[in-house]
């Protein structure tokens, strides 16, 4: 009997080896092993193509795709959303509305599609406003792999997407597609391997003529604790050339790059060497944010003016188009005087009691603006007003302002600054009247 019973357990453990094995070689549970070489349904979605189930119906024009060459793809695989070239985009043209997609779901008459539209973006209804505000437009350069969101007998319906290169989409804050502009369908991240991708194309399965599997990538964003602050883009009406769109604008406030973004670097070499941008000739300012921005340290050294405007930069050391070590120091040299890197701002205050003069005003910004030493818009700059703040004014005068038709007469207001020093900005830039309330002429 007992040798009975050994023989069936014997058996059992053998059948549930098999059984075992079984499973590993189908691969058909969870986990690394039925992850190996299975593939994934992905949907093709071609540019300029009308989606068969939208969001919003195409006669809304949220967005338009746009024709990108194929020698500006980057080579396919994983990315970082932040990485530069990744994306597209042009100064000339806007390709996705974000103020009519907020508007389309505040709409009552389409709650129900926004809270399908929220739900697959992981957010209620009363964050959506919020959410499409931080979202920046660009263009895929790449054939992109994402999760897609088809609108069905009022659900969000996700299915895995292939989007192809040229279409106009809104990323969000980590460098994700978050919205596909032309329908307004919500995106995710693809979830899968690219190589996992088993791409059916429609219209009879004719693949787009650029399609190549081997420049096919997925976005991946980036930590969550260092948000995107600017896409540096390729501008996708002059391959050579680059735009650094700040997040959350919509393209018009664009930043011409001197370099292409999308030219990749040689494996290993990404940290080597940086050309040296050629910053002589600018205010010292903004020649600083020129450098850091493409990672070098800045510091200066006064030289000899020369004629040239305070704050201006003479010379530069290494000079420009120089090969550096990425991170290396550049050292300007700066024509003396005042200028907005090196000047106290004006004093903001709630009372004028902080200046000496018992007549001075209290006057709030509009703008951002120059603070400059002379009522003209032509005079040098010595510091600036913030939008919003408050400033003890002095007293107004009559100067000049430059346009593109010649010098035209302008009031100007005089502010104390911080240093106890003095300096001129257009009445226009100041909320109240400069002849009111006791702010009497200089």
């Amino acid at each position: 009997m007992k040798r009975a019973q050994r023989i069936r357990r014997t058996a059992v453990a053998f059948a549930a080896i098999l059984v075992g094995l079984a499973v590993m070689t189908t691969g058909c549970i969870g986990g690394k092993v039925a992850a190996q070489g299975a593939k994934v349904a992905v949907r093709a979605v071609a540019r300029g193509v009308p989606t068969a189930a939208p969001f919003f119906e195409e006669a809304l024009r949220l967005g338009t795709d746009a024709l990108v060459g194929e020698t500006l793809a980057l080579g396919g695989g994983t990315r970082k959303g932040d990485q530069p070239g990744l994306y597209g985009g042009s100064r000339r043209s806007r390709s996705c509305d974000k103020n009519k997609l907020v508007r389309f779901l505040k709409d009552p008459a389409h709650r129900r599609k926004a809270v399908q539209w929220a739900t697959a973006q992981g957010m209620g209804v009363d964050e959506i406003e919020g959410f499409v505000k931080k979202l920046t437009p660009v263009v895929l350069r790449n054939d992109t792999l994402v999760r897609n969101h088809d609108y069905k007998k009022g659900k969000a319906v996700g299915f895995d997407a292939l989007l192809e290169a040229g279409i106009a989409v809104l990323v969000d804050a980590y460098g994700k597609p978050a919205v596909q502009c032309s329908c307004g369908n919500p995106l995710g991240t693809f979830e899968h391997d690219v190589d996992s991708a088993d791409v059916t194309f429609q219209d009879k399965g004719k693949k787009w003529r650029a399609y190549d599997p081997e420049k096919v990538v997925k976005i991946e964003p980036v930590a969550e604790e260092r948000p995107v602050t600017a896409y540096e883009l390729v501008d996708i009406e002059d391959e050579d050339a680059g735009l650094e769109r700040r997040a959350g604008t919509d393209g018009a406030q664009d930043k011409p790059l001197r370099d292409d973004p999308g030219a990749e670097k040689v494996p290993g070499t990404e940290n080597a060497e940086a050309r040296v941008p050629a910053v002589t000739d600018r205010p010292v300012q903004e020649a600083t944010q020129i450098l850091e921005d493409r990672g070098f340290r800045v510091q200066t050294n006064d030289g000899l003016s020369g004629g040239a405007a305070p704050g201006t930069v003479l010379d530069q050391d290494p000079a420009a188009e120089e090969q550096v070590p990425h991170g290396a120091t550049v050292t300007l040299t700066v024509a003396p005087g005042p200028d907005p890197a090196r000047t106290e701002s004006p004093s903001p205050t709630s009372s004028p009691t902080d200046l000496t003069d018992k007549d001075a005003t209290v006057m709030t910004a509009l703008a951002d603006e120059t603070v400059r030493e002379s009522p003209s818009s032509t005079s040098p700059g010595i510091s600036s007003v913030a939008a919003g703040d408050r400033y003890p004014a002095t007293c107004y005068g009559h100067g000049e302002t430059t346009t593109a038709h010649g010098s035209t007469s302008a009031l100007w207001v005089r502010l104390g600054l911080k240093s106890g020093g003095l300096g001129w900005v257009t009445a226009t830039a100041l909320q109240e009247d400069p002849a009111a309330r006791g702010l009497g002429q200089c």
